[in-house]
């Protein structure tokens, strides 16, 4: 003989069911018979039709989810009719993000400066004379000045918001562009660039947060890699106008950037999960809004929800600096994030891009070096789009090692140029265009993979909780060691050779392959929540029996006359391998008993 009672959350406890408990306050979950035995209930026909439809409900969902499990994970395509994901709502977040992001093209403006500049500067007819040491630190400083830009962003993240930290970081990059105009010294030039960088260090932090935050989980790989799209486009910007302006003129031009900024992206909406961070859940609704403007009501309700699971369960315990590396997640996040950015900084890219004019004249190709850079510039653009597009449908993982390996290489083949023109003094003339296909291969397949990627999976790897001190931290290593390579660059080239930078840099990108292949995971296709319960080794486990029925609190027991529970045992003790809390004493009357 065999009692099976389904278990309901906050229900009234039937008179019928009554008598058999106790303590019935006591216990969350109240019980109704399912096909008793005539001898303990009787059950009218309505009832036992009831229980046969709950029956065939959890059957179908036992089947359903058996069917989702055995396809495995869903890809980026998503059904118009079941996610609040379509195409207005695509070119919504793209018009936020693209405001967002102008903020990013002030940053790469400041970076591509100093490739038509520092030549000017160096010569005698600069009106602020600097020597190769000064040019280093002019390169440099920008780079340092991100370190306290990092730490700024910890702090003003999370208290002012992202939408109010972008907009704070754009005020330091526009002074430093007024700076350098009434520069008359070196060390005003360095003041400016100091100032400039740490309006990039908050930038680089809050930027791929805010932008991981708004953005739909199947169009976010391709909105973060466009991260490093729109630094490469302030790059373009600084590269194409300075060869053909003055000194003056270049910085007036760059100044119409921040400018566009400030315009646009003041009247963007706040980060939804900032805001259900402070509990102010209405501003995120009319955000989520703003955002997903052609999604129902029921569809937002659904995706606010989503979010505010995520929100609780990140903050259930309040993030702390030492909280990065006490949780095992944490840490595996922290060594994946700051690997990807030493892989990304000793590969060169920062200390390339500031010399990349003085670099290719050494190439003595027919095509002045200038123009080489503007075109260079453009190929960088098209790779950042060819990136945009393959992120979500190559995925993370496949793009860092094809495009780290493949920088690895072309490194080698431009150091053994310098090897054999400086060292070897082997006559490269009519060679010279090796030199310029190596170093523009090289920029070009970084920009696709391995210079994008880590920035925007800075957004993905981290909580809620933590995110703010970790992208800011991770940032702050990667400023310090671009600040490290980028005047290392000019000291080992002027002690060792620029060959010995050139194997410097490839050495780097061949360790950053083997570091890629054993512990980078893939995020593409997984949402936030997803990314942290692989990052925590939380594997989804197929369920059966009892644990199948404890899906929407909806759980079916089997009480057995062979046990101890019906013979004054205690109910729930031995149910469900501690899946619920103990509960009352169930109790058979004595006249019941066999």
């Amino acid at each position: 003989m065999e009692i099976r009672i389904r278990i309901t959350p906050h229900a009234r406890i039937p008179p019928i069911i009554g008598r058999f408990v106790t303590k019935a306050d006591a216990f969350p979950y109240t019980a109704t018979p399912i096909n008793t035995s005539p001898r303990f209930v009787s059950t009218s026909n309505e009832t036992e039709k009831r229980e046969r439809d709950g029956e065939e409900e959890e059957e179908e969902e036992e089947k359903e989810e058996e069917e989702e499990e055995s396809r495995g994970p869903p890809g980026p395509k998503v059904d118009a009719t079941t996610s609040t994901y379509d195409i207005k709502n695509v070119e919504r977040c793209q018009s936020i993000f693209r405001a967002a992001t102008i903020s990013l093209a002030i940053t790469g403006s400041h970076i591509g400066w100093t490739s038509p500049i520092l030549p000017i500067l160096k010569s005698t007819e600069s009106h602020v004379p600097i020597t190769s040491d000064d040019a280093s630190w002019i390169a440099s400083f920008y780079l340092l000045g991100t370190i306290p830009g990092c730490v700024l962003a910890a702090f003003i993240v999370d208290w002012l918001g992202r939408k109010t930290s972008l907009l704070i970081a754009g005020v330091p990059l526009t002074v430093g562009w007024l700076l350098i105009v009434i520069a008359w010294n070196p060390y005003v030039l360095y003041t400016s660039r100091f100032i400039s960088g740490i309006g990039q260090g908050v930038v680089y932090v809050v930027c791929p947060m805010y932008i991981g935050e708004i953005a739909d989980k199947e169009i976010r790989g391709s909105l973060g890699s466009f991260i490093k799209l729109m630094v490469t486009f302030g790059e373009l910007y600084a590269h194409a106008v300075g060869p053909f302006v003055s000194y003056d003129c270049l910085a007036y031009v760059c100044l119409l950037i921040p400018l566009a900024f400030f315009l646009t992206f003041a009247w963007m909406p706040e980060s939804p999960y900032f805001l259900l961070m402070r509990n102010r859940n209405e501003c995120a609704m009319a955000s989520l809004r703003t955002l997903k403007r052609n999604a129902s009501e029921d569809q937002l309700e659904e995706e606010l929800e989503q979010m505010q699971k995520t929100v609780i369960r990140d903050l259930s315990d309040q993030g702390r600096f030492r909280d990065l590396f006490s949780t095992p997640g944490n840490r595996r996040a922290v060594i994946i994030s700051f690997g990807l950015q030493l892989i990304l900084q000793f590969s060169g890219i920062c200390a390339i891009e500031s010399y990349t004019q003085e670099i290719l004249e050494e190439g003595e190709a027919g095509l002045p070096a200038s123009i080489a850079v503007i075109l260079l510039s453009l190929f960088q653009l098209v790779a950042g789009v060819g990136a945009a597009v393959l992120v979500d449908r190559l995925g993370r993982r496949p793009l860092l090692l094809s495009t780290t390996l493949l920088g690895g290489i072309s490194l080698t083949i431009a150091g053994t140029f310098y090897l054999l023109k400086t060292e070897l003094a082997i006559d490269t003339a009519g060679y010279g265009w090796i030199l310029h296909a190596s170093v523009i291969f090289y920029e070009l397949i970084i920009a696709l993979g391995l210079n994008p990627l880590p920035y925007m999976m800075l957004g993905e790897l981290f909580p809620t909780n933590v995110k703010g001190a970790a992208v800011s931290l991770a940032n702050l290593v990667s400023s310090l060691l671009a600040f490290i390579v980028s005047k290392m660059y000019q000291v080992i080239s002027d002690f060792c050779g620029v060959y010995a930078a050139f194997g410097w840099f490839a050495i780097s990108c061949f360790l950053g392959v083997i570091f890629i292949v054993f512990v980078v995971p893939e995020t593409k296709g997984k949402s936030l929540l997803e990314i942290q319960e692989e990052l925590h080794c939380k594997k989804k486990s197929k369920r059966t029996g009892q644990e199948q029925k404890l899906k929407n609190e909806h759980i079916q027991i089997k009480i057995r006359s062979d046990t101890r529970i019906l013979d004054y045992g205690t109910f729930g003790r031995e149910l469900t391998s501690g899946r619920l809390r103990p509960g009352p004493i169930v109790k058979r009357r004595p006249h019941e008993q066999r």
